[in-house]
C-alpha cells in the first residue's frame, strides 16, 4: 500500500514491520532528492524489525547480490568465450548453464531461508520501501496491511493525497477524512 506523508519526522509503530512481533532491532530505509538548487539531500528512517525478520531480510539482500553477480559473471564468461574462443557455441552453452545453475541454487537457498521464518512473516524482503519524495511529500510502500494501518493512524495529520485504501483506514478511526491534509496545487495564471 502506497502511503504519502508530508514532513521530515514520522512515527513508525513499535511492532515488527514484517511479522508484527515486538521489535528489538531496526533496518534503515533511505533515499535522496535534489532540491531547486541542485543540491542533494538524503533521508534516513529506522524501521522496526524483530531479530528473526531482520536476519532473513539481510540474508535475502546478500543472496540477491550474489545472484546478480553470478549472472553477470556468467554473461562475461559466455561473451568472452564466444568472442575470443575457438568455438562460439561452447561459450554460449557455458553462460546458459551457469545461469540455470545459479537460478536453481538461488531458489533452493531462498526456500531454505523461508523455512526459518515465522509463520507470520510477510516475505523475505523488506516490508517498508521508500519510493521517493516530491518536495516535502515522502512516499512509502508498506507491504504489511496491519503495519500500514498503524502507520497511517500514527501519522494521520501528515497524510497527503490519500488513496482510497488510506482514506478507508482513516474513516474507520475516530478521525474524519476532513482532517487529512491535501497538497496545495499552484494554479498558473
Amino acid at each position: 500500500m502506497r502511503v504519502s506523508v508530508s514532513g521530515k519526522q514520522f512515527i513508525f509503530p513499535r511492532s515488527c514491520a514484517c511479522c508484527g512481533a515486538y521489535p528489538l532491532t531496526q533496518l534503515s530505509v533511505s533515499g535522496t532528492e535534489r532540491n531547486k538548487l541542485s543540491r542533494t539531500q538524503g533521508w534516513l528512517w529506522e524501521i522496526p524489525y524483530c531479530v528473526q525478520c531482520r536476519n532473513h531480510v539481510k540474508t535475502t539482500d546478500r543472496i540477491l547480490v550474489a545472484y546478480i553477480s553470478l549472472i553477470g559473471l556468467a554473461g562475461l564468461i559466455g561473451t568472452g568465450m564466444s568472442l575470443f574462443g575457438p568455438d562460439r557455441v561452447v561459450g554460449v552453452w557455458l553462460a546458459v548453464s551457469l545461469g540455470v545453475t545459479s537460478t536453481s541454487t538461488l531458489g533452493w537457498v531462498l526456500r531454505r531461508t523461508r523455512r526459518k521464518c515465522s509463520p507470520n512473516c510477510l516475505g523475505l524482503t523488506r516490508s517498508v520501501l521508500y519510493l521517493g519524495s516530491v518536495g516535502t511529500v515522502h512516499s512509502f510502500d508498506i507491504k504489511s496491511k496491519f503495519y500500514a494501518v498503524e502507520f497511517v493512524r500514527s501519522n494521520h495529520l501528515k497524510i497527503v493525497n490519500a488513496s482510497p485504501q488510506v482514506a478507508s483506514i482513516l474513516r474507520n478511526t475516530k478521525f474524519s477524512e476532513y482532517q487529512v491534509a491535501r497538497r496545495m496545487i499552484r494554479r498558473s495564471k
